[in-house]
């Protein structure tokens, strides 16, 4: 029972990094769009975003 939990959790953190690294990387077009086009705020908005994404995957990693 414990090594089914324990695969079922495994898959569930590939999913969640799948679904993380690919908000992340939207995020960092974004940013290099928004700063070429010199929208500083929304530039800072974005960085922000990314931010949190690379945090909650160092989480999942680190769990």
């Amino acid at each position: 029972m414990a090594r089914k939990l324990s695969l079922y959790k495994e898959q569930q953190n590939k999913k969640w990094m799948k679904e993380l690294t690919y908000r992340y990387e939207n995020a960092k077009k974004n940013a290099l769009k928004l700063m070429k086009a010199g929208k500083i705020n929304a530039y800072f908005k974005t960085l922000l975003e990314m931010k949190k994404y690379k945090r909650l995957m160092i989480a999942i990693v680190s769990n």
